[in-house]
């Protein structure tokens, strides 16, 4: 969509990757302060689900 920036990961705790989490942000909003915060927070996000949805935990996650 025009005007809109899109951050996506794979969520890695299957082969192949099934699950994502993403966040859009208005263009006219992102700076590269902004941007590197999204990143590092969407890092930190995944690290977290992957952690909870391991396979030593348990196997896929509850959710699907």
């Amino acid at each position: 969509m025009p005007g809109i920036v899109g951050f996506g990961f794979a969520l890695r705790y299957d082969v192949p990757a099934q699950d994502a989490i993403s966040c859009s942000v208005p263009v006219a909003r992102l700076t590269a302060e902004h941007e590197a915060r999204i990143v590092a927070v969407m890092r930190e996000t995944r690290l977290r689900i992957e952690a909870a949805a391991s396979p030593g935990r348990g196997g896929a996650p509850h959710w699907r």
